[in-house]
């Protein structure tokens, strides 16, 4: 076993998360074959189940992430470092995408009108 590996949490506690998909994916697919036989009462249910589907599947996510906190307190700060990079990367992401999207534009229209 990989060193890294043999300190993570059991695979069967991530079991609980692929069937919560595997249920959300089913309920989405009766929503939608319901919603194209214009029954919407059982298309909303389907939906609605599917929705809580997805709720017990964040909350859960957040119990394994308490559970792998208080499991491996040494790799907290790591878990930190990686979310701090990743927040930067995409902020800095999306400003890129401003500028080309919305600055990069504005900017030239402004340059045809003042000749």
């Amino acid at each position: 076993m990989v060193p890294i590996a043999a300190e993570n949490l059991p695979s069967s506690m991530y079991t609980p998360l692929v069937v919560l998909l595997a249920v959300y994916v089913l309920l989405n697919l009766l929503a939608g074959r319901a919603r194209s036989h214009d029954d919407r009462a059982r298309s909303e249910r389907w939906a609605n189940i599917a929705f809580a589907v997805v709720l017990v599947a964040a909350v859960y996510a957040v119990v394994l992430l308490i559970t792998g906190i208080f499991s491996y307190p040494s790799r907290s700060s790591d878990m930190v470092t990686i979310i701090l990079v990743m927040g930067v990367f995409f902020a800095l992401l999306l400003f890129v995408f401003f500028l080309i999207a919305e600055v990069i534009p504005h900017a030239l229209r402004r340059g045809r009108r003042e000749r």
